[in-house]
Order: structure tokens, then sequence, then C-alpha cells
């Protein structure tokens, strides 16, 4: 009997052990953070990417509707948890500190909205700096009705509404700040790999008036630039344009709840941007065209866009053109054009680099010229090392490329922030850059710039917005200049006569 009692009461004290037990728990684990983030299984991506997916119900969304602060809160440490647990690569800035820059966040006590909240979150996921990694698709309530570029001598607009006076203007500073310096305070949302990307990609935030309010640029109906045009400077008062609500069409699966953005109720008008545009006198890049070929004179010049194909563009044809023409037209220069090329899949430079040693080592005097520029990234810029690791003597010519040197990812992998309904890349496999005996035997580290992490060119050519206008292009002018004949064998020969 007492042996009885004592195991009832052994059993009794073990079932109060396991429910304090898993009190305990529940107390002292604040969120499981896939309420707020959840990682994308592979076979979502296809219906995520798809222009033409399987959607069900259609939202509309304030972007300035209110979040609570503890959904605020939980987002934060969500997408610490979930980028700690699951991201690879932290070589700008260490775990711990990014863990503190959340949590410096989530001390923010004031009312949040879902475009502030996804603001944060960019700037807490830029601070990586890492160009593959971060929120895929930008959001904004209201965006300033003007485009501009960057050239030797400035930012340049290049297409506005119906603000005619100012195409063609160079920017000088909104509101009474420089540009330079609206740049600089909009990057913290765009960082990347270096400072080319940063840059490229933060000209694109300036657009967006959220981001000028944020960080205390603008405040108001309109927005005032300074601007220069003909020597004469003049100011410019612009008025954005409001987006409305956002449409968010939920994607059809057994997976939980995802909505992807499907434009805003002002699109058509937004869209509108480009009626007042300025064109160059000549065109002299199709960028429409994936990958084509160009002969001049005994030159030939391989355009390479874009490191990806489709049913318009493939790249076996591509090879077997390529192929032909080097046979038919034998040119004593080649040059490979990878200035406006932003990645997509390293298997597609494959075969072109294949075609291109195979001559080379059957011409060895056949000089091949190399270009790049600000948007040469990601596999574009991955091209650009292989070429230069394979063939000996290339001469690199353009600007500072955005592509890093040291060791990447590529965009493999995707999260889900419900809270700001925002898709997100992360990689969990690692591309190690190893810099050995290859690249000191063919002379090509001279082009690494390992402080900035970034490829430069050999000799430095840029448009200015003068050329730009009239169709110049003095990279490719350079590289398809007349540099005779230098080879050992016909300097002794002229030694002779």
């Amino acid at each position: 009997m007492v042996v009885k009692v004592r195991r009832k009461m052994l059993i009794k004290n073990n079932i109060i052990f396991i429910v304090s037990l898993l009190f305990f728990v529940i107390l002292t684990t604040s969120f499981n953070y896939e309420t707020s983030v959840q990682k994308v299984p592979d076979y979502m991506l296809d219906k995520m990417y798809s222009i033409n997916g399987e959607f069900s119900e259609t939202k509309l969304v304030n972007l300035k509707d209110k979040i609570s602060q503890e959904e605020y809160k939980n987002t934060i440490e969500g997408i610490e948890k979930f980028v700690l647990d699951n991201h690879i690569l932290f070589d700008s800035i260490s775990r711990q500190d990014f863990s503190k820059e959340c949590k410096k966040a989530i001390q923010k006590k004031k009312a949040h909205t879902i475009i502030d909240t996804q603001m944060e979150c960019k700037k807490l996921l830029s601070s990586l700096r890492q160009g593959h990694f971060g929120i895929i698709t930008d959001y904004y309530t209201t965006i300033l009705p003007i485009r501009f570029m960057k050239f030797k001598d400035g930012y340049y607009i290049y297409y506005s509404d119906d603000n005619r006076d100012i195409v063609a203007a160079k920017i000088l500073d909104i509101n009474g700040v420089p540009i330079k310096s609206v740049i600089e305070k909009v990057s913290k949302y765009f960082y990347g790999e270096n400072k080319i990307f940063t840059e490229t990609n933060s000209i694109r935030g300036i657009m967006y008036y959220d981001y000028l309010k944020k960080e205390n640029i603008v405040n108001g109906e309109k927005v005032r630039f300074k601007l220069e045009n003909n020597g004469k400077i003049y100011y410019k008062e612009i008025t954005p344009i409001k987006t409305g609500k956002w449409k968010f069409k939920k994607i059809r699966s057994d997976f939980n709840e995802i909505y992807k953005d499907k434009g805003f109720e002002n699109t058509y008008k937004v869209k509108q941007l480009s009626n007042i545009s300025i064109n160059p006198l000549d065109k002299i890049h199709i960028r429409e065209k994936l990958f084509y070929l160009q002969n001049k004179n005994d030159n030939l010049i391989i355009h390479f866009n874009s490191c990806t194909e489709n049913d318009q563009y493939s790249i076996n044809k591509f090879e077997k053109e390529l192929n032909d023409n080097l046979k038919t037209y034998r040119p004593s220069k080649i040059i490979i054009d990878v200035r406006f090329n932003t990645g997509g899949y390293s298997y597609v430079f494959s075969p072109i680099l294949k075609e291109i040693t195979l001559y080379k080592l059957q011409n060895p005097r056949t000089k091949i010229k190399l270009m790049i520029g600000n948007l040469t990234y990601s596999a574009g810029g991955e091209a650009c090392i292989k070429t230069m690791r394979n063939i000996d003597n290339i001469e690199i010519i353009g600007t500072d490329s955005s592509s890093t040197i040291n060791n990447t990812f590529g965009i493999n992998n995707v999260f889900y922030i419900s809270s700001i309904k925002s898709i997100c890349s992360y990689g969990d496999t690692l591309i190690r850059s190893d810099y050995t005996i290859e690249d000191i035997y063919n002379n090509n580290y001279k082009n690494y710039d390992f402080i900035e992490n970034m490829l430069t060119p050999d000799f430095h050519a840029e448009q200015s917005f003068a050329d730009y206008m009239i169709g110049n292009d003095p990279a490719m002018n350079y590289a398809l200049r007349d540099e005779g004949d230098n080879s050992l064998i016909d300097r002794i020969k002229n030694l002779k006569k």
C-alpha cells in the first residue's frame, strides 16, 4: 500500500515538473520567428516569380497604416533570428554587431507604419553590405516624377513628366542639401559590397519621397531642386506623385499566406513619367538585347548585356553565331562589352569564353579588350574574372564596377516578412574567391581593388552628359583605337628596313 502511494506521488511530482518546465520554456521563449518571418520553400519560388502566377484574393493596402509596437518588435526580432540562423556570410559586420543594430531598432518607441517598418528593415539588412542580400521590392507612398543618371560631370535629369524646363538639367541640391550628401544619406538603405554598387542603387532611392522624408531632407507638398543648365543656375519646385493604395495578391498554394505586390492604384500615372524624355542623337547600345555581335572593320564586339537566356536569346545559338563570325571575319581584336551586365547565371558565359579562348590559341596575336562599368555585377563580374584568368594580356577599359572580388553567394533562397508583405533574398551557399598562382601568372591582380572590393579598369573612360547626348562612347573609342602592330617580330622587321 505504501509502495502504491509513493508511486502515485512520484508520478504526480513528475507531471508537475514537466508542466512547470513547459511553462518555463514558454515564458523564456519570446516568440517563434516563423510567425513573422518564414523561409519560402523551393517549390514556391516559381509561383512567386511567375508573371502569370496562380493567385486568389486581392488586398488593397495603405502603406501608411500603423502596425503595433508588438508587431514591429516581432518583425525585427524575427529578421534577426532568421538571418543569424540561416544566412551564411557576415564579412562587413559581425553577427554580434548585427544583433546590436536590431536591438537598437526595437528601442524606437514611436508610431510605426508599414512603409516606415519596411525602410527600417531595409536599413538593417543593408548593414551587411551585400548586394544579393536584402528586400527585393521597394515600396513607397510617393515618388518624384523625374529620372536622372550619373555622368562624369554630375547628375543629370534625363526625363520627367510636365516639367519640360528641367530635362537635361544638372542637379546641384535638393531642398538645400547637396546632391552628393543626399545620396550619402539615402545610401544606408541600399548598401552593397562597394561604393559603386551603393551609389548606383541609391540613385533609385532618391526618387522615392519616403526615403528623403525619413532622412529629414524633405517635408511638405513640394520638393525644391537647385539646377544648372547651360551655365544658368535656377530653382524648381516639383510636386511628387502619390501612389495610392498598393495591391497585393495572395499566391495560391498549400503553404502559409504569401502576398505578392501587383502595383498600386496610380500605376498608370507613374508609368507616364517618360512622356517628356531626351534621347541621344545616336543610340549606341541596344540594351534590350541580351547578347549580340557587331563587326567594325577587323574588330569584333561582343555585347554581353545579360547572363540570362530566353526563347528569343539562346546561348547555344549565340555560340554557333560567334563561332561562324570568328571563322568568317577572323578579327584582329575582340572586344567583350560587359558594362551593362548586372548578372544572371554563371553557365551562360562559359560557351562564349570557350570560343574566344580557342580563337586566341589559334591566333595568339589577337588583342582582347574587356569593358566594365558601374552596372557590371554578380555573374557579369564573374564572367570578367573568368576571362582574366583564362586569357593572357587582356586590357580592361571603362569605369570601376559594382562587382565584388571577395567571397560572395548567389540568390538561391528567399524568406518572407509577413507584417510588411516583403520578400527578402539571402544565401546559404558560399562562393569563395581564391586568388592564387593563376592570377599572378596572368598579371591580372592589378585589376583587383581589395580595399574597395571591386574590379577596376586599366584605362578609365567615362561618358560626360554631352557624350551621352551625341552618342559618343569614350570607352569604346579607346577600345577600337588603332594600335598598330606591336609584335616583336614586326618591330625587328621594321628595324631592318
